[in-house]
């Protein structure tokens, strides 16, 4: 067994064996129904705090498609159970409008901005859905939300406004799971009209995202898409995740982005990095301060494993190999708490952890990066 394998089986037995059950019996609220916001790091729930409409929709995908894989019995009808309680709580007449943006923990609306980046969420949860159960309401779901963003939330500029209440800056983020999600729903579907709209995002948001000189993605940006002037700050667990998608969008439409790719991968993987804590990525980095410091969440470690996991797939034996050791260390920092299937979210970057609670939130991204080990490992061992 090689050593990426022997990681990446680690990584699955973990999120398989400890997270998923775990988070099965105690991230839902079985009493008032609903996916909780965090638990506490003795596994009980965080409750009391108002609840992203996103992570109601993130849950619905995670368990939904560890379902497809047989992963546990009771994935499926969770996320089943969770869609239910989304469509009546979260998605008023019938999602006309798409979702809103904040529920109690009662499942009264509290804030009902129809936010961007939850719609992106919203659609993912729909293609995961029709491909779990081909439930019907979910492609219904996701037409109305896609009629509402053309109809109030495009902008003549390219893609669309960050939310109903159109406040500024914009960011290239809501865009990028947009991305994620029409990419999800034409593999769900077949249908290429998904396809098409993913094509858009490329053809009319990515140039302006793609900052080519430094190998970086631009995060904020005036109405008319043009970067804002101080923006020196990026993030490299977004940079991450579009190498993941854009290697998704070749095998998905046969293109060619291998030049960004390398380019968006070396830059961050080499100025992103703590040395001082398993080279971990920062959350955010300036480009004109290599010394500049932020914390580190564990989101972008995950997104950093599904960048070289498809870097290592073209090719990159370097980047194949720096995510078994990211893969590994994950066990002596983030992963290394008193109950299995929790998570220590955040520390400081002399590698202090800061994390008051374990949220919810992350689970999506664990799960998205076990499967895109695993499928690495699959396609490694037939060559």
């Amino acid at each position: 067994m090689t050593a990426f394998s022997e990681a990446s089986n680690k990584f699955k037995r973990w999120f398989v064996d400890d997270a998923l059950p775990l988070w099965l019996e105690q991230g839902y609220d079985n009493e008032r129904g609903g996916f909780y916001e965090a638990l506490n790091f003795d596994a009980t729930p965080s409750a009391g705090r108002s609840r992203r409409v996103r992570v109601q929709t993130r849950q619905i995908h995670t368990f939904s498609q560890a379902g497809i894989r047989g992963w546990h019995n009771d994935a499926e009808s969770l996320a089943a159970k969770g869609f239910e309680y989304f469509l009546e709580k979260a998605c008023p007449d019938n999602g006309e409008r798409g979702c809103v943006h904040l529920i109690d923990d009662d499942g009264e609306i509290i804030d009902d901005k129809r936010d961007l980046y939850d719609q992106a969420f919203l659609l993912l949860a729909c293609a995961s859905r029709w491909e779990a159960a081909k439930d019907e309401r979910a492609i219904a779901l996701a037409d109305q939300a896609l009629a509402f963003l053309d109809r109030e939330l495009a902008s003549p500029h390219g893609g669309w406004l960050e939310s109903d209440r159109k406040e500024l800056p914009r960011r290239q983020n809501p865009h990028m799971h947009l991305f994620e999600a029409f990419m999800a729903l034409s593999r769900a579907t077949g249908e290429d009209r998904f396809l098409n709209s993913a094509a858009k995002i490329l053809n009319d948001c990515f140039p302006a995202f793609y900052d080519s000189d430094n190998g970086s993605i631009i995060e904020f940006f005036n109405d008319d898409l043009s970067g804002l002037k101080q923006n020196k700050i990026v993030e490299p667990g977004h940079i991450f995740e579009w190498v993941w998608l854009l290697s998704n969008w070749e095998e998905l439409a046969g293109a060619d982005f291998s030049h960004v790719r390398n380019n968006l991968y070396k830059h961050s993987a080499i100025l992103g990095e703590n040395p001082g804590f398993y080279g971990f990525v920062y959350d955010r980095i300036d480009i004109e301060d290599p010394n500049h410091q932020s914390n580190l969440r564990l989101w972008p470690q995950t997104e950093y494993i599904k960048a070289s996991c498809v870097q290592g797939k073209w090719g990159d034996e370097k980047a194949k190999s720096r995510s078994s050791s990211l893969m590994n260390d994950l066990f002596a920092s983030y992963l290394n708490v008193d109950i299995c299937g929790l998570w220590i979210d955040e520390f400081d970057p002399k590698g202090a952890p800061l994390a008051q609670g374990v949220p919810a939130s992350i689970l999506y991204h664990l799960f998205e990066a076990v499967t895109e080990t695993e499928r690495f490992e699959t396609m490694d061992n037939a060559q």
